[in-house]
């Protein structure tokens, strides 16, 4: 069986087999894409001895103290079994690093607010959770919240 791949750029992200018939090849293979579509969406976390798979859009920040990262939701804090450069590279664009020990969710973000000295502090839709960013990341993180805002 010969299968030609052709990738096209449309306003709307669609994906389209055409196939003479829907045999068992044609459903395992809408079943891989579902599958991966669905592990792309969710990531891995740990807490009390059990695994959770979060869809990452739930997931306001990362931080990390004592050699482990923790990721923070609304409700919960759970454990990441990543590095934080990981998670940057993992979940790019819409999560950027903004402090030496933390990456955040700009989705999520609801405020910046940035003190005297440099430093501020992102707040984030629904919740009292905050987290502060450095001023050595502030340009970029500037620039990340503009450019996904305007998107």
């Amino acid at each position: 069986m010969s299968v030609r791949i052709r990738t096209e750029i449309s306003d709307s992200e669609e994906i389209i087999i055409r196939c003479r018939e829907k045999n068992d090849e044609t459903k395992r293979l809408i079943l891989a894409i579902e599958e991966a579509l669905a592990r792309e969406d969710t990531l891995t976390l740990s807490s009390s001895g059990a695994n959770y798979y979060m869809p990452r859009s739930e997931i306001l920040y990362f931080e990390s103290s004592n050699g482990t990262v923790y990721a923070h939701t609304k409700d919960n804090i759970y454990t990441a079994h990543y590095k934080l450069c990981e998670l940057e590279d993992l979940l790019a664009p819409h999560f950027a690093r903004v402090s030496k020990s933390a990456v955040a969710n700009l989705m999520q973000i609801s405020s910046v607010k940035r003190e005297v000295v440099g430093n501020g502090v992102l707040t984030f839709y629904g919740c009292d959770k905050r987290v502060w960013f450095s001023r050595a990341y502030f340009k970029l993180l500037q620039y990340k919240l503009n450019e996904m805002r305007n998107y």
